[in-house]
């Protein structure tokens, strides 16, 4: 029953893919913790893509995609790659222009203890970002609780970052990271899971930001086809002129999944 029911969610989210698809973000500081990934032997990559076109009364086209890949080269050593793009344009007007690429490496220093590195770039064009990178390096603990929640994960890391505005102003601030991923399994098709992260500046902790996000996930067919569902918050203590604090998103995705 749940299957069926996917399966037209998918169909109708597909008729209503371009008048959703505006309010899709791309979370532009972080990749996901290495311990919220699916656990595979050597390797794992899941892709997503969706899109509409629309030409009659309202005329737009949107376009996103994303991808997720992780590979375990040795014992204690993972490397994670996620990517996205997110492209709306009504008439002849963008009204939503981001895309993100990160890579982070994480060595497992003790069972509940690990070292990473991470570099994200990314480029949002309402947020008045014309290119931002941060490269962080820190250490999270996770897994140290009994429990339902599968990760549940508390991490805190140094980031530079670099940051150019559309109107090619430039800033290199140094930012502290803090971050808490949970996740927990509701059935056995339905997985609840959530991430928030907290990056204060390091000499003015009144300049910060806050992500939140939290999805469910729908087993479709075994563990290789799934239909996602994803709230989002970005708040920016102080963003550029023009640009709100606080950002919203709910999306929808058909996730695929290959494994080894």
């Amino acid at each position: 029953m749940l299957e069926r029911l996917a399966l037209a969610a998918i169909f109708l989210s597909l008729s209503v893919r371009a008048a959703q698809a505006q309010f899709e973000r791309t979370e532009d500081m972080r990749v996901r913790p290495p311990e919220a990934w699916q656990p595979h032997e050597v390797y794992g990559l899941d892709l997503s893509l969706g899109g509409g076109y629309l030409n009659g009364n309202v005329k737009s086209q949107s376009f996103s995609g994303g991808l997720e890949f992780d590979w375990k080269p040795a014992a204690r050593n993972s490397i994670f790659v996620q990517a996205s793009d997110n492209y709306v344009k009504y008439g002849e007007a963008a009204v939503t222009d981001k895309s993100k690429g990160s890579l982070l490496y994480a060595y497992a220093l003790k069972p509940h203890l690990n070292l990473f590195l991470q570099t994200t770039h990314s480029h949002d064009k309402f947020r008045s970002v014309k290119y931002r990178m941060t490269n962080t390096a820190g250490v999270c603990f996770h897994n140290f609780l009994p429990g339902g929640f599968k990760p549940l994960m508390l991490s805190a890391g140094l980031t530079p970052e670099y940051d150019e505005k559309s109107d090619g102003t430039i800033s290199r601030d140094f930012r502290g990271t803090a971050r808490a991923t949970f996740a927990a399994a509701l059935t056995e098709t339905v997985k609840f899971k959530g991430d928030v992260l907290y990056m204060p500046k390091i000499s003015d902790t009144a300049d910060y930001r806050v992500y939140a996000e939290t999805f469910f996930e729908l087993k479709v067919w075994k563990d290789s086809v799934a239909f996602r569902i994803t709230a989002s918050d970005e708040y920016d203590s102080r963003p550029y002129p023009g640009v709100t604090r606080n950002d919203f998103g709910l999306s929808h995705a058909l996730v695929v999944k290959f494994a080894k």
